[in-house]
């Protein structure tokens, strides 16, 4: 009887638990008119309206989501491409793009619909910074890499063999690239830079093919220092540096150690994950 009691009061204390979403480790922007996801690589902007006594809910749902695609508009013009532009000044830069962008904005569909009190609409649309959009306003810099001649498998065979007869170890290659930025005050953008202590550049929109740009984005930020284990962009075996700081007006970009940048460079087998944007970098 005892332990058919403490199993129920283990069930009661235990029910709250049930269903509790794990914490977001995504970095989420929160812009007046929006959020931008940096970890999804999503935009995502609300409207409402509240219809006229004549006026259909059809009408007042379209106006509402209107309303949602100028606030998308707003949040997506003030994104960070690069330390020195905003995705305002890529459109106001051609008017081709920005006719473009705001087509698509306007092809939006409705990602959420809800009732709000005195029959107010509320609307919710969600836009990937990914795909078309990104080749529309990745900068000019980030072209199309030709594929880099890959070591063939007999050559790595011969290679593996003559290192076992030596008597040492393989090293695995890195698969990717993981930056510490926590704690150095660094703002997301979809083409930030990595440099080392003197300046010069070892990761940006030169290194990397837009191809890859494009379809997964120059990088991927979360706030979960743990992603480089289950990320399978950059696993299994990546490598992982510390960001020692910000750039002086440049705070999307990163500095690195001279040592880290070394590795980085000494590898041929690096100039291949870095052109396919295997890049993450964790943030606060």
């Amino acid at each position: 009887m005892r332990l058919w009691i403490l199993l129920c009061c283990c069930v009661v204390f235990a029910r709250p638990m049930i269903g509790l979403a794990e914490p977001s480790h995504d970095l989420i922007e929160t812009l007046p008119s929006g959020d931008v996801n940096w970890t999804s690589n999503v935009l995502t902007a609300e409207g409402t309206h509240v219809p006229g006594p004549a006026s259909s809910r059809s009408a007042g749902v379209l106006q509402a989501r209107q309303n949602a695609a100028t606030n998308l508009l707003l949040t997506l013009q003030r994104i960070r491409m690069d330390a020195y532009r905003t995705a305002a000044d890529i459109m106001h830069a051609d008017d081709r793009v920005n006719a473009k962008i705001v087509e698509m904005i306007q092809a939006v569909p409705v990602a959420q619909e809800a009732n709000g009190p005195g029959g107010r609409v509320d609307v919710t649309v969600e836009m990937p910074l990914l795909g078309g959009l990104a080749q529309l306003m990745l900068p000019d810099e980030i072209k199309q890499v030709r594929s880099i001649r890959q070591v063939g498998d007999t050559a790595i065979k011969e290679e593996l063999t003559l290192e076992a007869a030596a008597g040492s170890e393989p090293e695995m290659p890195y698969t990717g690239l993981v930056v510490d930025a926590r704690g150095i005050g660094i703002k997301p953008a979809m083409a930030p830079a990595i440099v080392d202590e003197n300046g010069k550049q070892v990761y940006g929109s030169a290194f990397v093919s837009r191809e890859f740009a494009v379809q997964y984005g120059v990088c991927r930020y979360t706030r979960d220092p743990e992603a480089r284990l289950r990320k399978t962009r950059i696993a299994p075996h990546p490598l992982s540096v510390k960001g020692l700081r910000t750039l002086p007006g440049r705070d999307c970009d990163i500095m690195i150690s001279n040592a880290d940048a070394a590795k980085l460079r000494d590898a041929s087998d690096n100039i291949g994950f870095l052109k396919q944007c295997r890049v993450m970098i964790i943030v606060d």
